[in-house]
């Protein structure tokens, strides 16, 4: 009976363990929570690095704010000179869960990017130019 009870608690981790590990290049190995459910919510970016390896950073105030819902859309938002303009977005994971792909409302332009790490507070993505984006929790 013991057995049984052990093999059944192995399985169980298993499947549990397997079902949400990590896959990214910098993510961790596992997390309880899934892969939408750690994109949903607001984000800023924090820095960028360019294919040329030339940083820049921002502040909160500078980036910014991309409010992906778990329903698979998503508004980014900024302000500048007091004006604020927002373009709406679907969103989805593509390729194994490995890419993100974003689809403007207004002209139905598509782009899909890959995801290096996606934490709770962090996501980390590559564009299809190479200049990688350093996204935290708004």
């Amino acid at each position: 009976m013991k057995t049984l009870k052990l093999t059944t608690l192995l399985l169980a981790l298993a499947l549990i363990f397997g079902f949400t590990s990590c896959k990214y290049e910098d993510g961790p190995g596992i997390s309880l929570r899934s892969k939408t459910a750690r994109v949903a919510g607001e984000w800023i970016i924090e820095k960028t690095i360019d294919s040329d390896g030339d940083e820049t950073t921002f502040t909160a105030d500078e980036s910014p704010v991309y409010k992906f819902e778990k329903d698979g859309t998503m508004e980014a938002s900024w302000t500048f000179l007091g004006t604020t303009s927002t373009t709406k977005y679907t969103w989805e994971l593509t390729d194994s869960k490995k890419k993100i792909s974003l689809t403007d409302v207004d002209d139905g332009e598509v782009t899909s990017d890959e995801i290096l790490r996606l934490t709770n507070d962090e996501m980390w993505i590559k564009d299809s130019d190479g200049d990688k984006i350093y996204f935290k929790t708004k």
